[in-house]
C-alpha cells in the first residue's frame, strides 16, 4: 500500500516535468520563429532601402546627354520613324544646349519648370536655322517633345515628376489672313481675259471672271 502510495506522486512529477519540457520547447520555437520573422523583415527593408538608394544616386547622376541618349534609343528599339527620331532629336538637342550654357543645367534631375519656360522665351527670339524667327507652331512642337521626354522619364522612375505638371504649352494664335492689295487685284482683272482669244466669246468670258472676282474680293467670301 506505502509503494502504491510513493509511486503516484512520482508519476505526477514525471509528467509535470515534462509538461514544462514541453513548454519550454515550445517557447524556445516560437522565439526562432520570431527571431527568423524579425531577421526576414529586415532583410527585406535592407534590400527596399538599398533599392531606394540605388534610385537616389541614379537620379542624382543621369546628365542630359545619357538621358537622350537613352530616350532616342528607346524610340528606335521600338521602331518608329526617322522623322520622329530626327524632330525629337533636333528639340532635345537645343534644349540641352540651351540648358547647359544658359541655365548651367546638365543633370535632369535639375530640370525645372522655370527652366522651361526660359527656353520656350529663348526659341522664339532666337532665329532657326534659316535665320528666320521659329513660328509659334514649330516653338509648340519642340516643347510637345520635351514633354514627351520628361513624361518618358517618370516612367523609367529617374525623376519623380515632370516638369510640366506646372506648366502649360506654349499657345499657337490663329494665323492672320492676307488681303490682297490692290495693285494684285488689279492684275488679276487684267489676267481674266482668256490669252490669244478675241471675240464676242473671249468678252463674255472675261467678264464672266471679273464678276467671280469681284465677288469674292467685296464680300470676302472662300
Amino acid at each position: 500500500m506505502g509503494s502504491e502510495q510513493s509511486k503516484q506522486p512520482s508519476k505526477q512529477m514525471t509528467e509535470a516535468r515534462a509538461a514544462a519540457q514541453r513548454a519550454k520547447l515550445n517557447a524556445q520555437a516560437a522565439e526562432r520563429r520570431r527571431t527568423a520573422e524579425k531577421t526576414s523583415k529586415t532583410k527585406r527593408a535592407n534590400g527596399k532601402q538599398g533599392q531606394r538608394d540605388l534610385l537616389t544616386k541614379r537620379r542624382a547622376q543621369t546628365t542630359m546627354v545619357r538621358a537622350i541618349e537613352d530616350y532616342l534609343a528607346d524610340h528606335e528599339g521600338s521602331n518608329h520613324s526617322p522623322k520622329t527620331l530626327q524632330w525629337h532629336q533636333t528639340a532635345l538637342g537645343l534644349l540641352r544646349t540651351f540648358l547647359e550654357q544658359e541655365r548651367g543645367v546638365t543633370l535632369v534631375g535639375e530640370v525645372d519648370a522655370a527652366d522651361l519656360s526660359a527656353w520656350f522665351a529663348s526659341l522664339r527670339k532666337t532665329p532657326g536655322s534659316r535665320g528666320k524667327p521659329r513660328a509659334e507652331r514649330t516653338v509648340q512642337t519642340y516643347a510637345r517633345s520635351a514633354r514627351a521626354f520628361l513624361h518618358w522619364l517618370v516612367r523609367r522612375e529617374i525623376i519623380e515628376r515632370s516638369p510640366f505638371d506646372k506648366l502649360s504649352l506654349p499657345k499657337v494664335g490663329k494665323p492672320l489672313i492676307r488681303i490682297i492689295e490692290p495693285e494684285e487685284f488689279e492684275r488679276l482683272l487684267l489676267a481674266c481675259t482668256p490669252p490669244g482669244e478675241m471675240g464676242p466669246l473671249a468678252d463674255r468670258a472675261a467678264a464672266r471672271n471679273r464678276a467671280i472676282f469681284w465677288l469674292l474680293y467685296d464680300t470676302g467670301i472662300r
